[in-house]
């Protein structure tokens, strides 16, 4: 399937909705991300002289379930979260979908800490490179 092939079953709304777009790109990013660690090319961080992996596929595949299933929760609540706060004076009583979701980010949110790198930073970048791409095997 080329990438017009498949914008175009999106703008037709046939077989993927924008949503499952949206949470099925996000979830292969986890997943695929998650493969450093998985199968005979995978690193252990705890071990990264052993040169293995330590999720193996029972593992890998009930975390891809979970990764799918919590993206596009994420998504969702995001999504619904972004439009309120974009619009706080049109309504008082928010409907209950809209406080779910906005309780659901508030707890996301509250469950980061201090040590965490900010998405995007280089912070991040910097600590992908120096504990996940080319990590210290002589540990």
């Amino acid at each position: 399937m080329t990438t017009a092939d498949l914008l175009a079953l999106v703008e037709r709304g046939e077989k993927i909705s924008h949503e499952q777009l949206r949470a099925w790109v996000v979830a292969q990013a986890v997943r695929n991300a998650l493969q450093t660690f998985h199968g005979c090319w995978g690193l252990d961080p705890d071990n990264p002289r052993s040169g293995e992996g330590f999720i193996s596929d029972g593992q890998m595949r009930a975390l891809n379930i979970t990764i799918r299933r919590a993206v596009h929760e994420a998504l969702r609540h995001a999504d619904i979260a972004v439009k309120v706060a974009a619009h706080p004076h049109h309504r008082r009583v928010l409907r209950p979908r809209e406080q779910e979701a906005l309780d659901f980010c508030k707890f996301q949110l509250g469950t980061i800490r201090d040590y965490m790198e900010p998405p995007g930073s280089a912070e991040l970048e910097e600590a992908y490179q120096r504990y996940v791409r080319d990590p210290d095997v002589n540990r």
